[in-house]
């Protein structure tokens, strides 16, 4: 049986070299649900679809610049 490559499952590993973020920057987004979906392998480990994290990055496209006020009312 073939496998379509979107429904390929990645490591944690996998997906924090892809997005070059530490594991515990994706775990914090796995916690606080701002990161991609993912699949409980196992009671110590999660996977990712591709896919999932591709439509992710989707969503975190900005297609304005953010600016960001700060206190004294400096951008």
């Amino acid at each position: 049986m073939m496998i379509n490559n979107d429904d390929q499952i990645l490591t944690e590993r996998e997906v924090c070299d892809w997005l070059g973020v530490s594991e515990p920057t994706l775990f914090r987004h796995r916690r606080d649900g701002t990161g991609p979906i993912f699949i409980r392998l196992s009671v110590r480990r999660v996977g990712y679809r591709r896919s999932a994290v591709e439509a992710w990055l989707r969503r975190q496209e900005q297609h304005k610049p953010r600016f960001i006020q700060h206190a004294d009312g400096r951008k």
